[in-house]
């Protein structure tokens, strides 16, 4: 009959059974998503909702958009470049903008990221005879793009041992891709605080 010592068996148990009990104490409270709710000084949902507001209200209150004889604008991808050293998603600034643009229905943006996969389709139907040829979509309906949105995002971040400081600027501007004129453009900072 084998013998086992017991003690190294019952604390691996006691481990397990502790680190799968941890959770957290408090109670879950969902909270409005565009609220201001910040809970630290570094770049938030707060600041996502600040900069992309402002942005996307600048540019269709602009001039150029209200003047414009096209009943809409077309974009291509939104460029934005980073001078930050912490983990900001651009990809969620540029998603937010552009859905918030084509809910204006006076921007339409050109599926850049896709075409290659739209062109492809195209040669299949055009080139397919097991297709209903009147539901076949022609090669040449693409639109071209009338404006580039580029821009750039920098933080400067500060801590003189009592207080932290951060700030953050969002800069977008619209080119026209007929002439390269710059029509719009628009920025927006943000400075945060804390004392240690």
């Amino acid at each position: 009959m084998k013998i086992f010592n017991k003690s190294p068996f019952i604390a691996l148990m006691l481990v397990v059974n502790l680190t799968g009990c941890v959770s957290s104490s408090g109670k879950v409270t969902r909270i409005d998503s565009k609220g201001l709710h910040d809970v630290d000084v570094n770049y938030g949902a707060e600041d996502l909702h600040m900069f992309t507001q402002k942005m996307v209200s600048s540019m269709l209150q602009s001039s150029f958009l209200k003047e414009s004889e096209k009943s809409y604008i077309a974009l291509g991808k939104i460029h934005i470049n980073s001078g930050v050293n912490e983990n900001i998603d651009l990809n969620l600034i540029k998603n937010t903008i552009r859905t918030n643009l084509i809910k204006s229905n006076k921007v339409n943006f050109i599926d850049a990221e896709h075409i290659g996969e739209l062109e492809k389709e195209l040669d299949y139907q055009n080139s397919s005879k097991y297709l209903d040829k009147s539901t076949v979509k022609k090669i040449g309906g693409f639109i071209a793009r009338d404006y580039t949105l580029t821009g750039d995002i920098h933080a400067i971040k500060k801590d003189n041992g009592e207080i932290l400081d951060n700030f953050y600027a969002l800069s977008l501007r619209l080119t026209d891709v007929k002439t390269s004129a710059i029509v719009w453009s628009e920025e927006k900072e943000i400075r945060k605080q804390v004392r240690k």
